[in-house]
């Protein structure tokens, strides 16, 4: 796949909110050109085909919430602090891309290259959360074993609080689930 220019890609996750839910980003070339108002010819200029298409959306998604949770881990304050700042991140990434949210299992199971993609999930979502998390552990700010299955965890619970606002709503307020969520992640479920 060519690099595309930024305009294009634009209108292309815009027509990903056209896309079927349910369909795991399974849409023809065609389609998308028709839902994006793309000619046809440009499309296949830059992508070979649908898997093609379906690692684009996967990608570049993965890459737009990458960018906005290093931002919320690199923000000052303390660890919980920037641990916030990047849950809500997720959060956030969720309500301006619910595709992402409520298509990212079934488009995984698409797509012919499981791996390279979960090397990208780990790439921009998983490393910053670890990252923080390995932080906050170090300095005696947080108390977890493994940080790997601390992010897991989290991310987890993020995708399963945002995807069901999406389902039942049709809406996620990102602020409003943030502000409901991330204190009983932060806090733990025992007393203190």
């Amino acid at each position: 796949m060519k690099k595309l220019p930024e305009d294009l890609a634009a209108k292309l996750l815009e027509a990903s909110n056209q896309i079927p839910e349910g369909s795991g980003f399974e849409v023809s070339v065609d389609e998308v050109a028709r839902m994006a108002d793309i000619p046809r010819a440009t499309l296949y200029y830059y992508f070979s085909g649908k898997e093609d298409l379906l690692d684009f959306y996967l990608n570049d998604l993965m890459d737009r919430t990458r960018i906005a949770i290093q931002k919320a881990a690199a923000s000052e304050g303390s660890t919980a602090t920037r641990l916030v700042a990047v849950m809500t991140a997720v959060i956030t990434s969720f309500a301006e891309y619910p595709k992402m949210c409520l298509e990212l299992p079934s488009a995984l199971k698409a797509s012919e290259d499981h791996a390279a993609f979960m090397v990208n999930v780990d790439r921009s979502v998983m490393a910053p959360f670890r990252d923080v998390l390995t932080e906050g552990r170090d300095a005696g700010e947080l108390s977890f074993t493994d940080p790997e299955v601390a992010a897991d965890a989290i991310m987890g619970a993020l995708h399963m609080v945002s995807m069901k606002a999406l389902i039942m709503n049709g809406t996620l307020d990102a602020q409003e689930t943030a502000d409901k969520v991330v204190p009983q992640l932060l806090n733990g479920l025992l007393p203190r």
